[in-house]
């Protein structure tokens, strides 16, 4: 046989052989018969073959078929990103291996992590059987901004005052370009006005109208933004003082293909 060791395909394996006896190739069919058995899923498949005509006696050989490895597969999903609606979020998914797709709870389980509460959440899948390995795929779960339609417009604020140093936001991010599924960390920092302060972060898709919330107004100053599809967003952090003056601060981030 070329190997004793073969991948999984989801068909049967059959590996090519030659039998000779003293210079001489045997031929299948005529000098002798193969029955290969338990060569279609992982595990050890066994090869038999029997003598015919003028020759006599068994030979038996056995190889070993291999799980795929989870970076082998395709991964489909229905969405990867969720308004909050307070219940958990649950993508429709389909793995497949070339033609084959795959069956959840019997070739894979699927675990979900921070599927409620806005933020980056992911689904976990596990493979066993014919498949083996992991896989994290992550989603995005935003709370809508309940009253602005449009974030970019002026808001009506207080007048700052002259005596007071001007509230602004000095926050960073860790990228301005990412691959899907990698994150962005914001770190936010207001300078100026009247401490304390509050934070808020808002994400939307360049030229989309509708803002979602990544963090409502909180004392958190560092937030993890994972966008989850491949294009340029916008990113906004509001800074608002104890007097509710509001500073902001745009960022562009540019998203591609893994």
């Amino acid at each position: 046989m070329e190997n004793n060791v073969y991948l999984y395909t989801g068909s049967p394996i059959c590996p090519k052989f030659t039998l000779n006896i003293g210079g001489r190739e045997l031929v299948s069919g005529t000098d002798y018969d193969v029955e290969i058995t338990d060569n279609v899923h992982v595990g050890t498949a066994h090869v038999i073959i029997k003598g015919k005509g003028k020759f006599k006696g068994v030979i038996e050989r056995t190889f070993e078929i291999k799980p795929v490895p989870a970076r082998s597969l395709s991964f489909f999903a229905d969405s990867t990103e969720f308004d909050y609606t307070g219940e958990p979020c649950v993508m429709k998914l389909a793995v497949r291996f070339g033609d084959i797709t795959l069956t959840e709870n019997e070739d894979y389980t699927v675990e979900y992590v921070d599927n409620i509460e806005p933020g980056t959440g992911s689904a976990v899948l596990r493979f066993s059987g014919d498949y083996e390995g992991m896989m994290t795929v992550p989603f995005a779960i935003f709370r809508p901004e309940p009253e602005e339609t449009n974030i970019e417009e002026d808001e009506e604020e207080p007048e700052q005052s002259e005596d007071i140093p001007k509230l602004v936001s000095v926050s960073e991010i860790s990228a301005d370009a990412v691959r899907l599924g990698e994150s962005v960390q914001v770190q936010i920092r207001a300078e100026g006005g009247v401490a304390p302060y509050t934070y808020a972060v808002f994400l939307t898709k360049i030229k989309a109208q509708n803002w979602l919330t990544v963090q409502d107004y909180s004392e958190e100053t560092s937030v993890s933004v994972t966008p989850a599809r491949a294009t340029r967003y916008l990113l906004l952090v509001k800074v608002k003082d104890s007097r509710d003056i509001i500073a902001k601060q745009y960022f562009k981030i540019s998203v591609s293909e893994q």
